[in-house]
């Protein structure tokens, strides 16, 4: 391991708090074992180790080794550090982003991963982007899916509304409940741009009544 995420790790091992982590372990559905740290306080750890040792490191090395550790806060800890380095991201993200999702996959990383950092790297790297949607749309696997379906969150009127309008439309019949959750969000998120248009996309199509929902709640 990196010497300077060895000192990370004993950091966030000193802070450990076993109530907090059995609370934690509970809300996310027995999912991930926790080391109990809330949000707040694993920022201001990560702000202070990031200042003094985590700058000038490569980040895919230090953003793999924490995301392969076994409690959770390690894989935000993880997202987090390559939110901090984005302007040192190259082509390897995608690939990790893939990787990730393929190794501890659930909505919380998926999340970030979509609008976050796929959202971002497409957005500077657009002749990328219909190799990584086909490849994830193709794949099987729903939170691959699922990023399909949020990467443009943040896009506002960059939004390509012909690419999510397909992107919908496939996935559309799906019975998993995280892409229709999503399929509704995207919308909802959309709407706030353009609500005529969300308004009349789902009245013209069959969507279920989650994604419906979801899609019109502040229209």
């Amino acid at each position: 391991m990196i010497d300077s995420v060895a000192h990370l790790v004993q950091i966030l091992q000193a802070h450990r708090h076993e109530e907090n982590a059995h609370w934690m372990k509970k809300y996310m559905r027995d999912q991930f074992p926790f080391l109990g740290i809330k949000k707040p306080q694993r920022h201001q750890i990560l702000k202070e180790w990031y200042a003094h040792e985590g700058k000038g490191l490569d980040w895919f090395l230090v953003a793999n080794e924490l995301f392969r550790l076994k409690e959770r806060e390690y894989q935000y800890i993880a997202l987090d550090y390559l939110l901090l380095e984005k302007k040192n991201w190259d082509e390897r993200i995608p690939q990790l982003v893939e990787d990730w999702i393929g190794d501890q996959s659930w909505w919380d990383v998926v999340d970030v991963l979509g609008p976050h950092v796929m959202g971002i790297y497409l957005m500077k790297h657009p002749d990328q982007r219909d190799y990584w949607i086909q490849r994830w749309m193709t794949s099987g696997n729903f939170w691959l899916q699922r990023v399909c379906l949020l990467f443009q969150l943040t896009y506002k009127l960059k939004t390509d509304v012909i690419l999510l309008s397909v992107l919908i439309q496939d996935l559309s019949k799906e019975k998993e409940f995280f892409i229709q959750k999503a399929i509704g969000w995207s919308l909802r998120q959309y709407a706030r741009v353009d609500g005529v248009w969300v308004r009349d996309f789902v009245l013209s199509h069959e969507l279920a009544p989650l994604s419906r929902r979801e899609a019109l709640k502040h229209l």
